[in-house]
């Protein structure tokens, strides 16, 4: 079967590591490929597989050895996506997934047009306020801009391949849904091509 990108998007709070999480642990196929990060850890997270915490000057030494997929400035953090565990991943047969913004998917959607692209949508706005208000780590301030940028990635789901809607206590569903996705595009006859591989072999 093929070896698949796979980018995974959606607005914070919509459920996304909770998918992401499931699916590492219901497919061995699937490696999931950790953003590097220049924001603080938070409470229970764990360098290394939540992210990969890393300072500033480290960033901008990984950008200058043109090691990341894509990198952007989001909420005032840098984030990217490190190059070598999508080739690792790719090279062992397995399928690399990429959690990324809608603004990440875009600049890999330009790069790997054969990335497969799958948007987490909400239920509703009211919904995704809700998830955001439990969460209760940022100040109302924060949330807004949260859920302002939220609004604006929801208006650009259309751009993505599939939309899956995660429902308020159907996650499970949630995963079957994107589960079939992946396989599906797996068995294709049409393979999909990806320019990273050319990249590292020539």
């Amino acid at each position: 079967m093929n070896s698949l990108i796979v980018l995974i998007s959606g607005p914070s709070g919509v459920g996304k590591d909770s998918i992401i999480n499931k699916l590492r642990e219901n497919c061995s196929s699937i490696n999931v490929t950790v953003t590097a990060t220049t924001r603080s850890i938070r409470p229970g997270e764990i360098d290394g597989k939540d992210y990969i915490f890393i300072d500033d000057k480290k960033f901008d030494h990984m950008i200058n050895k043109n090691e990341f997929l894509e990198h952007a400035t989001v909420y005032g953090y840098q984030y990217g996506v490190p190059k070598d565990q999508v080739t690792s991943a790719l090279s062992r047969g397995q399928d690399a997934l990429i959690k990324t913004d809608v603004q990440g998917s875009r600049t890999i959607m330009k790069l790997e047009p054969s990335a497969l692209s799958i948007f987490i949508m909400p239920e509703s706005n009211n919904d995704l306020e809700n998830r955001l208000n439990k969460r209760m780590t940022e100040s109302k301030q924060a949330l807004k801009v949260r859920l302002d940028t939220a609004v604006s990635e929801i208006n650009q789901a259309r751009n993505f391949e599939f939309i899956v809607y995660n429902k308020e206590g159907h996650i499970e569903q949630t995963i079957k849904e994107v589960e079939k996705i992946i396989s599906k595009a797996k068995r294709s006859t049409n393979k999909r091509v990806f320019n990273i591989i050319n990249e590292t072999t020539s």
